[in-house]
């Protein structure tokens, strides 16, 4: 069966498409929002300091509310978790423009920006719910987390844009307003999908047990999670180098990092479309290596063309990750617990890129831009130790509540 004989495949599972659809709309609000804060911040404060606190704020507050709405969604079910979050971001996007329309003290906006993270809708944790509970082939699972990521890559291609546009024509404030818009309507579609109903009746229907409310660490989880927060600073230390690596070849940061977004949507894309043999931590492994050596090479900070063909070759590498990370994890814990493990999947890529960052802007300004590279490189290899470790023998429970999912019987093999 071919690549697009499998994508045919999953999106022809009843209910599906409107879900892929909802998520791409959800997903733009990570290729904007941080942007469209950051330059109305810019705009009303006039400094990029104080337009970076208001940025940042919003990025920690998503990082450590992420696991809470995860925890929300299991306890309430999806639909209703959605909802919640939705008309609470939607509140706080309007307290932010209304902050924003005068004239604020920065650690005043950046609570606003706070309040709009903390209430980010649970979208991912929704969707790869439906996704590894609703949907039950495993082919079809496997082709729908990748092109979960595909659309991950593809947004932060689109969103830039959309957010330039809309500051070019407009203003930073109505990128902000647009930031808002799409993603309010994107989780309200996705809110009233058919497939999240039936996940939902199929989360009342399940029989509960002493347990059920209870986050349990499953063998192996906190291993997968450090080896993505390991992958994740090497993205930051990426994005960073490359951004300093564009001054010293004379081109834009904007043309290497959309190249690496390109390889992204390429390698998820075949990802997504091929039967590879071996588990799902095989192939991390595999990629994770070959990002960290691409990496490495592009220490040595060579030309133009050699840059480009390497930040393609990360950014291919890396592409896949998001929906072999979100299988990894989904195999390791229970059907009541998943969507609060997906959450935990969202801190640790948040928490590693933002280390990743700043570690590796702290490096390049005090060495060189190459150095940049070399933390990239050891990260990633350090992800690919965390992965290759093997796992303890996990004691038998009796309250039953460790992992069921056949996936999580050969992950580590």
């Amino acid at each position: 069966m071919g690549a697009l004989s499998l994508y045919g495949a999953a999106l022809r599972v009843p209910g599906i498409p409107r879900v892929v659809i909802a998520l791409f709309a959800c997903r733009l609000l990570a290729g904007m929002v941080s942007l469209a804060l950051l330059l109305a911040a810019e705009d009303v404060i006039g400094g990029f300091a104080g337009a970076g606190l208001v940025a940042g704020a919003y990025a920690v507050a998503l990082t450590f509310t992420a696991p809470v709405w995860g925890h929300v969604t299991d306890a309430r079910g999806l639909r209703r978790s959605l909802l919640v979050a939705t008309v609470l971001q939607a509140l706080a996007f309007t307290v932010f423009l209304l902050v924003a329309a005068g004239e604020p003290h920065p650690a005043l906006l950046a609570a606003a920006a706070f309040t709009v993270g903390a209430c980010t809708p649970p979208s991912g944790a929704v969707s790869n719910s439906v996704f590894t509970g609703y949907v039950t082939g495993e082919q079809e699972r496997k082709t729908l987390l990748a092109l979960s990521g595909l659309l991950t890559e593809s947004v932060f291609i689109l969103g830039p844009l959309i957010v330039a546009g809309a500051v070019l024509l407009f203003s930073p404030l109505a990128a902000v307003l647009a930031t808002a818009v799409i993603s309010t309507a994107g989780a309200l579609w996705l809110a009233g999908a058919a497939a999240v109903a039936a996940a939902d009746r199929e989360r009342a229907e399940r029989p509960s047990h002493p347990d059920r409310d209870r986050f349990v660490w499953p063998p192996g989880q906190l291993r997968i999670l450090t080896a993505i927060a390991l992958g994740a600073v090497a993205i930051g230390a990426v994005q960073v180098t490359s951004v300093a690596h564009a001054d010293g070849i004379g081109t834009s940061a904007g043309l290497l990092l959309a190249v690496t977004a390109c390889g992204g949507v390429l390698g998820s894309l075949l990802y997504g479309g091929l039967r590879l043999p071996g588990s799902q931590t095989t192939h991390l492994v595999i990629a994770l290596a070959g990002y960290g050596l691409a990496i490495a090479t592009l220490g040595p900070e060579p030309g133009l063309a050699l840059s480009l063909v390497l930040l393609f070759v990360i950014g291919f590498a890396n592409g896949p990750a998001d929906g072999i990370e979100a299988a990894l994890v989904s195999d390791r814990a229970t059907p009541e617990t998943r969507a609060r493990a997906f959450g935990l999947l969202v801190s640790a890529n948040w928490i590693g890129f933002a280390a990743g960052s700043a570690l590796t802007g702290y490096v390049v300004e005090h060495t060189a831009t190459g150095s940049g590279a070399i933390v990239g490189a050891v990260a990633a290899l350090a992800a690919v130790v965390a992965l290759l470790e093997r796992p303890r023998p996990a004691r038998t429970r009796a309250t039953g509540d460790l992992p069921s999912d056949k996936g999580a019987e050969h992950a580590d093999s």
